[in-house]
């Protein structure tokens, strides 16, 4: 169980109300789909997923993981991992995973294995996603064999999305080969990214699902929760966003940019 004497986080809702982190989870447990929308590097955000996980797999034995750091074409290897099957390095020779895999996802995958949980490995090879970086398109022909991740609606009707993706680029250095790319075709692998992660979770929509990704993924219920919302409106999802001080939120529409934003001062 995580410590909440003494500790300094807290949660606030798109209410604007404070949330102690009990109550927090004690709503949380009425959500079928909870994205943590992280910055990869924020220490805050890994040690709140990792509370997250266990928090949740207290109140439902049933939960699912699903992971952005893991690509479709290596959940075999994942699968046998979990079970017990091949060894920890065997493990991490074949599923590529990201170079900050030990020190924050390696807990969460621990703990999936301990407890059983299955994790999802949620996103698009990258080559896939290159290849339509590339080509500008998003077809069988240019998959290839990568293919069979394609869902069978990708869906590119939010503008709102765009626009925000299109800024992000205009603030990025233009050297180096994503200056070279046409922004279009970039805004596509995105929405292919985003597409297949929903696509992942068909099989596990019976069941609480907490998703761990990178917030723009998820930030006001965009990307992958936009892609799964407009083929399942039923499903209730939790988007949480995490900041170290309500001082980081000054200036943000926090109604609109997560249903919960987790607080961890000090």
């Amino acid at each position: 169980m995580f410590a909440e004497e003494g500790s300094m986080a807290y949660v606030i809702n798109d209410q604007g109300n404070t949330l102690t982190l009990e109550e927090f989870f004690e709503t949380l447990v009425n959500y079928g789909l909870i994205f943590a929308g992280e910055k990869h590097d924020s220490r805050l955000a890994h040690e709140a997923e990792q509370a997250l996980l266990e928090e949740l797999f207290r109140r439902d034995s049933h939960l699912v993981l699903a992971l952005e750091m893991f690509e479709r074409d290596v959940q075999d290897v994942v699968d046998a991992y979990l079970r017990g099957e091949i060894p920890e390095d065997s493990f991490l020779q074949s599923a590529r995973p990201w170079p900050n895999y030990e020190e924050d996802y390696r807990p969460l995958v621990e703990f999936a294995k301990e407890k059983g949980i299955p994790v999802v490995a949620a996103n698009v090879p990258r080559k896939a996603a290159a290849l339509v970086s590339r080509e500008n398109e998003i077809s069988a022909n240019v998959l290839g064999p990568d293919s069979v991740y394609l869902p069978d609606t990708i869906h590119f009707d939010s503008r709102e999305y765009c626009d925000r993706f299109m800024a992000t680029l205009e603030g990025m250095p233009r050297g180096g080969m994503m200056g070279r790319l046409d922004p279009e075709a970039l805004y596509k692998a995105q929405i292919l990214k985003d597409a297949v992660m929903a696509a992942s979770l068909e099989p596990f929509l019976d069941r609480t699902i907490l998703f761990c990704c990178g917030h723009f993924h998820s930030d006001d219920h965009l990307g992958i929760p936009y892609q799964l919302q407009k083929n399942h409106p039923e499903i209730k999802i939790a988007v949480i966003a995490f900041a170290s001080s309500v001082v980081e939120l000054n200036g943000k529409d926090t109604s609109r940019l997560a249903d919960f934003i987790w607080i961890g001062e000090g």
